[in-house]
C-alpha cells in the first residue's frame, strides 16, 4: 500500500473512486457531477491537498483537504476542511483513512491552519483523532403555523423574486455578504473569483429582495421533498433584517409544494409556533494555537468553550458545504 497525494493522470480515476463508494455504485451521474464540480469550480483547490491510498494502481482509500478561511469573532482565521473520507469497502478495517487524515492535519499543522472542521455521523471514528462535535441549532416552520401567524400579515414595500446571479447581482450580494455573515462566527470569507465559481454554480434557488429596484436582501435554498431548506441569507440592513426573510417565506410557501421551511437559527429565532432541531454533524479541531481578545486559544476544549458560549453566532452556510 502507497500513501501520498493525487497526481494529475489519476485524477479521472480519483472522481470514480469517490463516486462509487459514496453512492454505493448507484447514481454515479449525480455523484460524479457532484466531486467534479467541487474539485473544478474550488478556486482554492490544490492537487498535493488530494491525499490517497494506492494499491497496486488502485484508489484504495482518499481524503481530501479545503482550504478556506473563515470570519471569528470580528477576524478572520485559517480553516482546513475535512471532506471526500472513502475507502472501497474491500479495503475497510486496515486504518487506511486514520492514516490519510493524520496526513492532513500533519498539513493543516506544517500551514499553520488555525482549526478544522468536517462534516460526519461516525463521531467517535473522528473524535480519537481530537475532533469534537459542535451542535448547531434549526427551527422549522410548517405551512399551517406560517397561515396561522404570518401569512395573513400586510407584506412590505419590496419586491421578491427569482434571480440568476448576474455579474452585478453578485457585486452587490457580496457587499451584503460581508456586512451580515461578518457579524457571524463560521462564514466562509469570500473572493470574487469565489463568488463566480464556487457560489454561482452551487444547486440551489436564488431569491432576491428589492427595494426601489436595488437589490436588499437575497436568499439561496433547496427544496428536499416536501421541505425547504435554507442555505443562505443576507440582508442590507440589520436592523430590519427579519422583514426581507419574512417576505422570502411568504413567496416560498406560496410558490412551492412545500410543507415545511428549515433554517438557521441564529437567522431568527423568534417566529412563534417554531420547532427546533439540533444537528450534530459539524466537528471541530484546533490545529494551531491563536490568541482571540487577549485569550490564548490552545486546545479545541477551549475553542469549544468559546463556540459553545455564543451558539447563535455560529453560522456555516449550505452553500459552502463540502
Amino acid at each position: 500500500m502507497e500513501f501520498g497525494t493525487l497526481k494529475e493522470p489519476e485524477l479521472e480515476k480519483w472522481f470514480y473512486h469517490c463516486a462509487s463508494v459514496f453512492g454505493d455504485n448507484q447514481n454515479l451521474e449525480y455523484w460524479l457531477d457532484y466531486f467534479k464540480r467541487h474539485y473544478f469550480n474550488d478556486p482554492f483547490k490544490d492537487l498535493s491537498s488530494i491525499f490517497v491510498a494506492v494499491d497496486d494502481s488502485i484508489i484504495a482509500s482518499t481524503v481530501r483537504l479545503f482550504y478556506r478561511r473563515v470570519y471569528f469573532h470580528g477576524k478572520e482565521i485559517t480553516v482546513g476542511g475535512i471532506g471526500e473520507v472513502s475507502t472501497k469497502p474491500q479495503y475497510r478495517g486496515m486504518g487506511l483513512a486514520s492514516t490519510l487524515l493524520r496526513m492532513a492535519i500533519d498539513t493543516m499543522g506544517e500551514k499553520k491552519f488555525s482549526i478544522s472542521i468536517l462534516f460526519a455521523s461516525l463521531h467517535n471514528f473522528y473524535g480519537k483523532l481530537g475532533y469534537k462535535v459542535l451542535t448547531r441549532e434549526f427551527c422549522l416552520l410548517d405551512r399551517n403555523t406560517f397561515r396561522k401567524y404570518y401569512e395573513s400579515k400586510t407584506a412590505q414595500a419590496g419586491e421578491v423574486k427569482e434571480i440568476k446571479l448576474s455579474d452585478n447581482d453578485i457585486e452587490i450580494m457580496d457587499e451584503i455578504y460581508r456586512l451580515y455573515s461578518a457579524n457571524f462566527n463560521g462564514p466562509v470569507v469570500r473572493n470574487r473569483e469565489y463568488w463566480l465559481s464556487w457560489v454561482k454554480f452551487e444547486p440551489k434557488k436564488s431569491l432576491g429582495y428589492f427595494i426601489d429596484g436595488r437589490l436588499a436582501a437575497y436568499l439561496f435554498y433547496r427544496k428536499n421533498g416536501e421541505e425547504v431548506i435554507i442555505l443562505e441569507y443576507g440582508c442590507s440592513d440589520s436592523s430590519s433584517k427579519k422583514i426581507p426573510l419574512m417576505e422570502f417565506t411568504r413567496f416560498i410557501m406560496n410558490d412551492e409544494d412545500a410543507q415545511t421551511i428549515r433554517y438557521p437559527k441564529a437567522i431568527y429565532s423568534e417566529l412563534t409556533g417554531c420547532a427546533e432541531l439540533k444537528d450534530n454533524s459539524l466537528m471541530v479541531n484546533l490545529i494551531t494555537p491563536f490568541k482571540l481578545e487577549g485569550l490564548l486559544i490552545d486546545s479545541t476544549e477551549k475553542l469549544m468553550n468559546i463556540l459553545t458560549r455564543e451558539p447563535h453566532k455560529f453560522l456555516f452556510w449550505g452553500t459552502d458545504n463540502f
